[in-house]
């Protein structure tokens, strides 16, 4: 049976976010249809409003609701540190820690050594920039502790060294 063709364009657009196959694509696509019109309308908002109003940091990557993010925009935090992490989940837990004072480098999510997937151009360029700059004395790679993470710190100082 095929669905019928909006629903078909729901499906094909939720397979495309990370992680997310054909069955649990059309699960998630079915569950809209169950989902009351109220909820369904919230949800389409709260795309329509991460998109529109959050950004990628200028500086690092992270997300923000400005061109900077407020860590890169704090002076008293010390921007020669910069500590390389694979996605925006990670400087939450960093700073959560409270023990940190430089700032971040954000890799994006969904890289992946393994699969051969490298950190975005964008990511690496702007990395390669800052440390172009001068202002940074030291980086440290803080990526997981698991063969993925350390692949992913292998190629950030394979970049760095060309």
């Amino acid at each position: 049976m095929a669905f019928p063709e909006p629903l078909e364009r729901l499906i094909h657009a939720l397979e495309k976010f990370p992680g997310v196959g054909a069955r649990s694509a059309e699960r998630m696509a079915l569950h809209v249809l169950r989902s009351p019109r109220e909820e369904v309308a919230e949800l389409a908002m709260a795309l329509r409003d991460a998109r529109i109003e959050t950004m990628r940091c200028e500086q690092c990557g992270n997300v923000a609701l400005q061109v900077r993010c407020p860590i890169c925009a704090d002076q008293e935090r010390d921007q020669g540190l910069v500590c390389v992490v694979e996605g925006p989940r990670e400087v939450e837990k960093m700073e959560s820690a409270g023990v940190f004072t430089g700032t971040y480098h954000v890799l994006l999510e969904g890289f992946s050594p393994r699969e051969g997937a490298r950190p975005e151009s964008a990511a690496m360029r702007r990395l390669h920039a800052r440390v172009a700059s001068g202002t940074v004395r030291e980086i440290v790679l803080a990526t997981a502790p698991d063969r993925e993470g350390e692949g992913a710190a292998m190629l950030v100082v394979e970049e760095l060294r060309e």
